[in-house]
């Protein structure tokens, strides 16, 4: 189990499969574990590296606020302390968020990037949601009740209107021996809600594919769209299902849309 430290917090990260690095940059109040249902698909083809970013999983939770500035500062140390070099990225959701922030501020990190069911800043429909999941979180709420709250946000009818399997789906929270704190999800929170740098991504020059699924709800298609028209070159897909856990509920033309980008160009 490695970790290392970075501007002064322990980082906890992991690596599986073989061949080419590929990054997988997890969401808010998530952890590696977000990714334990398509690293056994990519490790086939990667080595796929996977962290817990500040406030969550096995890395510590410092006091917040937090920003993502301070987020992708940790996570080129990662890169850092692998010795990758430029190296392909994926960021989920908030973790698309840390990758803008990477490709802004270090160019030289990334060769290819992948924001995945992402934003470019907060709209009030997405403060609103923050706010009820953080109200929820400070009354004391259960896994199930926090997932119950969030999954309607994540997956379509598709899932949704087979409760057993959405039951299912929710019990997966009780098995993560991780679950992030009140603390480290208040300060992640901080970060991602304030953060707006649209006027920056014009100077982006890394090759990248803003990925959405047209059913996305919460990171809904028109954010990617505004990504997209902003940054130089990008290339835009929007896959006709998925919500914003696509990448869990879709998994096959998700990941043959990644790889298409990945092994082309």
């Amino acid at each position: 189990m490695p970790n290392f430290e970075a501007n002064g917090v322990k980082l906890h990260y992991e690596e599986a499969g073989s061949g080419p690095p590929l990054l997988l940059i997890a969401g808010l109040g998530a952890n590696r574990n977000s990714w334990a249902t398509v690293v056994p698909v990519l490790s086939q083809r990667y080595r796929c590296i996977t962290f817990d970013n500040r406030g969550a999983g096995q890395s510590d939770v410092p006091e917040g606020p937090y920003t993502i500035e301070q987020l992708a500062g940790d996570t080129v140390a990662l890169l850092e302390h692998l010795g990758t070099g430029p190296i392909p990225a994926i960021g989920w959701s908030m973790g698309g968020v840390i990758l803008q922030s990477l490709l802004i501020d270090y160019p030289a990190a990334v060769s290819k990037a992948v924001l995945l069911s992402t934003l470019p800043s907060y709209t009030d429909v997405q403060h609103a949601w923050l706010d009820g999941l953080l109200a929820l979180r400070a009354a004391g709420a259960d896994r199930i009740t926090l997932g119950a709250a969030g999954i309607p946000w994540g997956f379509t009818a598709y899932t949704l209107t087979n409760h057993p399997a959405a039951y299912a789906a929710l019990q997966l929270a009780l098995s993560d021996p991780e679950p992030t704190s009140n603390e480290g999800f208040a300060a992640q929170a901080q970060a991602i809600r304030v953060f707006d740098r649209r006027a920056e991504l014009h100077t982006i020059s890394t090759p990248t594919l803003v990925l959405v699924g047209a059913e996305d709800v919460l990171t809904p298609p028109s954010q990617a769209i505004e990504i997209a028209e902003r940054i130089p070159g990008s290339k835009l897909v929007v896959l006709t299902r998925g919500s914003h856990g696509m990448i869990v509920e879709f998994p096959v033309p998700v990941l043959a849309a990644i790889e298409e980008f990945l092994t082309t160009g």
